[in-house]
């Protein structure tokens, strides 16, 4: 069961969304850049926060991923 949990993290100047599956945690939306410019930050196996990528990069390198295992 997919849960998202919007709100105003200390850390964070604007809102994130927290996303996760059942009981796991999988990552982080913020727009701390901007509406225009949405980050996904997946957390590190000790659970602070991993590297920023931009959604759209990220999306883009995940379709082409699975294009290339669906030859």
């Amino acid at each position: 069961m997919w849960k998202t949990l919007v709100l105003s993290d200390i850390e964070h100047e604007h809102l994130v969304a927290e996303i996760s599956h059942g009981d796991q945690f999988l990552f982080l939306l913020d727009r701390e850049q901007g509406r225009e410019s949405l980050c996904i930050n997946f957390p590190k196996q000790d659970g602070t926060p991993g590297a920023r990528i931009l959604l759209s990069e990220f999306i883009e390198k995940l379709q082409a991923s699975a294009n290339n295992l669906c030859r």
